[in-house]
């Protein structure tokens, strides 16, 4: 586990994390801006709910995302990028 300069909680491979993640978190995570995180949200492609004032994120439905995003990127390139796909879904369930 990792931190960066101002606090924010970074889950290294293999690690465990919590089960939700601030919209901050969520950003520097996924290394996308403010934007892009509220249209994924607001199209679902990753799972929130607000806690008093703030916006939670679901890890699962980051970590959901990124093999999404995987699995389009190997149809796109060939089957050479399914074994990346499988290899992240192997860390993530050894991970949980």
């Amino acid at each position: 586990m990792s931190t960066t300069p101002t606090g924010t909680f970074r889950p290294s491979l293999g690690e465990t994390h919590p089960i939700v993640a601030s919209v901050n978190e969520t950003m520097a995570t996924l290394k996308i801006g403010r934007e892009k995180i509220y249209q994924l949200l607001n199209s679902g492609e990753l799972e929130s709910y607000r806690d008093g004032g703030s916006r939670k994120v679901l890890w699962r439905s980051i970590e959901g995302y990124v093999e999404r995003r995987l699995g389009e990127e190997a149809k796109r390139r060939g089957t050479a990028a399914y074994q990346a796909t499988d290899m992240v879904r192997t860390t993530i369930n050894s991970a949980t």
